[in-house]
């Protein structure tokens, strides 16, 4: 599925609108160019061979492009029925604060929704709290707290 159109700028917004800007519901992306937006927001190298099985093994992959570059992607892993976990959501710093995470945000949320699954979560990175609100997120009121294992 593709969304496109003309973005209008918001009130408020700081920059002038993404006139190509094009978002894509499909798990079809070069690993590669992944790869090189992970990197532009700092987050550490993954090999491309396992950036291609977390695409095929994700519910919905979601991207935005300007024209052929990857700007934008966030993806969502989940069982189908009862739950769904939002992973990866990126936005190469020069498209930051033009609403490319919103789009991304909207449409991923969108595809998820044809599923139906009742909860529906995310690990949020220190700072962006207030971005995942606008979305209805929020910690969870009883106090369960995210935990990790990690294997190298």
């Amino acid at each position: 599925m593709v969304l496109s159109g003309i973005w209008k700028k918001q009130e408020g917004s700081r920059d002038e609108p993404l006139k190509n800007l094009t978002i894509v519901v499909d798990k079809n992306i070069s690993p590669l160019q992944v790869q090189e937006l992970c990197a532009s927001v700092g987050w550490s190298r993954r090999d491309p061979v396992l950036i291609s099985r977390a695409l095929r093994n994700s519910l919905s992959v979601v991207s935005a492009w300007d024209k052929d570059v990857l700007v934008g992607f966030a993806r969502a892993t989940g069982d189908q029925v009862f739950n769904a976990t939002i992973w990866d959501v990126a936005v190469r710093p020069a498209y930051q604060k033009k609403g490319v995470g919103r789009m991304l945000m909207q449409a991923l949320l969108k595809d998820l929704d044809t599923y139906g699954i009742p909860l529906i979560t995310l690990y949020a990175d220190p700072g962006t709290d207030g971005f995942y609100k606008r979305f209805g997120f929020a910690t969870d009121p009883s106090g369960v707290r995210g935990m990790f294992r990690e294997v190298e």
